[in-house]
């Protein structure tokens, strides 16, 4: 019983720490498109108060350039409950990501 009533209080105690109150982003998706060599990509966008992020249409075309970009520590979620990240080292990218959806980068709007 001590065991049932100690493993439940843990897993309440993990649980209400991984739902933490982050801000919500909004996605746009397909809100605008690139060409590059020819080809159309989507460019989605992110905002959060008064930032703009777009994603980044050569992650598509050149995806070994991002490999080296690494995800820092959560810092939103989209009402999808899609998770956003900082990106190590880069203060103008961040990261989208969920279950069964790819890691996406975006850059701050100047």
């Amino acid at each position: 019983m001590k065991k049932s009533l100690f493993c439940f209080c843990m897993s309440l105690i993990i649980f209400s720490g991984c739902s933490k109150d982050l801000p919500t982003y909004k996605l746009e998706k397909n809100a605008d498109s690139i060409t590059i060599n020819g080809s159309e990509y989507a460019v989605h966008k992110l905002k959060y108060k008064n930032q703009l992020y777009l994603s980044e249409g050569e992650q598509e075309v050149t995806p070994d350039k991002y490999d080296n970009l690494k995800l820092g520590k959560q810092i939103g979620k989209t009402k999808d409950d899609l998770e956003i990240y900082k990106v190590k080292g880069d203060d103008q990218r961040i990261a989208l990501k969920g279950f069964m959806f790819p890691v996406t980068f975006f850059k701050h709007k100047n």
